[in-house]
């Protein structure tokens, strides 16, 4: 089962770019599974071995490396008598990897906020504003979670998911880009913090820029990654719906090192991308609204772009960041339309310079009226 075990991890989710793996590799602790390479793991042990592993398995202990997953799955193979096993059945790879989160001292929150919405939201703990992380459509919160991992005890931050994906309930299966809006604000009218700094990827970004546009008294920084200025709409729209009916061809188009598309990742991908609050998101109002979305936004804008974005080229965030009255770019390199996902660390040293240097202009200002207040 080992040998097994690591040659899948290798071959299919590390595409065979960990020749040296072995049992006793920590799995963890060096970022071998994220988000996307978790939910693979759980349903390949699932079709592979008929193990479900339970939520309240899913922790650090076991999946520190190879043999002590292999362990696990030994264990609940010949563990026929257990009573939670039927139990667990219903619930979804996703919840499993939300529990997973927890062990990492990041809080797993289900938000009633009313218009039969229930938000979904990881938390952690730290200083300063509060971080309101919002994904790409289609990708849930745990999408964040190597930034929340890296961020908390330092910053306040929180991850939501979107509805229609992830874990929030709402009574809309098709919500559209005016919903997600109302649901976000809706959510943040029942947090304490009052002061924040918006960082979203993708389709994500639409949302949070109506936000800075409708609140600027309350966003501090605008951090928008995978998305800018999008001029021909439709065409764009259209050629990323028709790319969503062909998963390889997305992935080569989103990463700059594209995950292999085993049998998992393709059922996967055409599930969510099928999704009906996928294909309602741009509707008519937000067509309308896309090529317009960062006019008259007052608040400190960076746009963190991947060199091999081909989903919303490097190219349309530069021109974004030109229209617009305090904005910059920052280009990461090797990495695509995720790039938080693909450069987790660099992702969160440029954001934080960013809102340092924001901290540092704001204080020079503070003092250059102050000695003017004192000369009058």
């Amino acid at each position: 089962m080992i040998e097994k075990l690591i040659h899948f991890i290798n071959n299919d989710l590390l595409e065979g770019a960990a020749d040296d793996l072995d049992q006793n590799t920590p799995l963890l602790e060096l970022g071998i599974l994220d988000s996307l390479s978790m939910v693979l793991l759980l349903a390949h042990i699932d079709q592979q071995y008929g193990v479900k592993i339970p939520e309240h398995e899913i922790n650090p202990e076991h999946f520190e490396n190879i043999a002590t997953l292999a362990a696990l799955i030994n264990q609940l193979s010949k563990d026929e008598t257990a009573e939670a096993m039927p139990q667990q059945e219903n619930v979804s790879e996703l919840a499993r990897l939300v529990k997973l989160q927890e062990t990492y001292n990041i809080e797993s929150q289900m938000v009633e906020v009313g218009g039969g919405l229930t938000q979904h939201a990881l938390r952690v703990k730290g200083n300063g504003p509060l971080w309101v992380m919002l994904p790409a459509l289609g990708n849930p919160s745990t999408s964040w979670s190597p930034l929340l991992r890296s961020v908390q005890n330092r910053h306040n931050a929180v991850a939501l998911d979107l509805a229609g994906f992830g874990l929030t309930q709402s009574n809309k299966d098709n919500p559209s880009f005016k919903d997600h809006v109302n649901n976000t604000l809706q959510y943040l009218e029942t947090i304490e913090e009052q002061e924040w700094v918006l960082i979203a990827n993708s389709a994500g970004s639409m949302v949070a820029a109506e936000v800075a546009r409708r609140f600027p008294e309350k966003v501090k920084a605008l951090v928008i990654t995978g998305f800018g200025l999008v001029e021909d709409v439709e065409g764009w729209w259209q050629g990323l719906k028709a790319m969503s009916k062909k998963p390889e061809e997305f992935l080569e188009a989103a990463y700059y090192n594209p995950p292999k598309l085993t049998p998992d990742l393709n059922n996967l991908l055409n599930e969510v991308l099928s999704r009906p609050a996928y294909h309602n998101f741009l509707d008519t109002h937000a067509k309308e609204r896309i090529s317009h979305i960062f006019d008259g936004i007052t608040v400190p804008t960076l746009f963190i772009a991947g060199n091999h974005d081909q989903i919303v080229p490097p190219e349309w965030s530069e021109k974004a960041a030109e229209s617009m009255e305090d904005a910059s770019v920052v280009r990461l390199s090797r990495c695509g339309h995720f790039s938080a996902s693909e450069r987790p660390e660099e992702f969160i040293w440029v954001v934080e310079d960013f809102l340092m240097k924001i901290n540092q202009k704001q204080n020079m200002a503070s003092q250059t009226n102050n000695q003017e207040a004192s000369m009058a």
